[in-house]
């Protein structure tokens, strides 16, 4: 049987347990855009759209992304990156060459990318795989890699999902799949 642990802090001037603070902690404070339910024939043009009505509405740094891989003893691991460009097929971040995610992704391609996007109440999930690409000439304004040794990734999604906070409660997803090279589109 396990006892129950209080961490006991600071908070305020008074002491709190921890618990207490993440129990009072507001969420998914409003307002938020209204939802827009138009499907996108891919959802490239989709996020295009996301991405600039947060940054037209001073998101902080929307450009930010948690990417998450597999370690080699696979186990999840995950970090903020950035990012740096995109085209018709995916989305581009850059590492050091040196980085523990350089032999992650050597050794599973497998990735997840999520971007939360607060004020708006918004986060785009992606699933799919990076590949290590050297063809960047398209997007080389976009990378640091075309000047510094830098390792560029492009992430290819096979799973796309809008999630999106309602001002009335609740939340409304769209998940975007790529199957047999075609995006199917399915509210979820």
């Amino acid at each position: 049987m396990y006892d129950k642990i209080h961490l006991i802090i600071k908070y305020r001037g008074a002491h709190m347990d921890i618990n207490e603070i993440l129990k009072d902690t507001k969420i998914m404070t409003g307002p938020f855009p209204e939802l827009d339910k138009k499907e996108h024939g891919n959802p490239f043009s989709h996020f295009y759209e996301w991405y600039t009505h947060a940054l037209e509405n001073r998101t902080a740094e929307p450009n930010s992304m948690v990417l998450s891989t597999v370690s080699q003893n696979n186990t999840a691991d995950s970090r903020v990156v950035l990012l740096k460009a995109m085209d018709d097929e995916g989305l581009y971040f850059e590492t050091g060459k040196f980085r523990e995610k350089v032999l992650q992704l050597t050794h599973n391609s497998s990735v997840a990318l999520n971007f939360y996007w607060r004020e708006q109440g918004r986060q785009v999930r992606i699933k799919g795989t990076a590949e290590l690409t050297t063809d960047i000439s398209h997007v080389a304004d976009n990378l640091d890699a075309a000047v510094r040794d830098l390792n560029a990734y492009k992430t290819f999604p096979s799973e796309i999902e809008f999630y999106q906070a309602l001002n009335e409660g609740g939340y409304a997803r769209l998940l975007y799949k790529l199957t047999d090279g075609k995006w199917e589109c399915n509210w979820l």
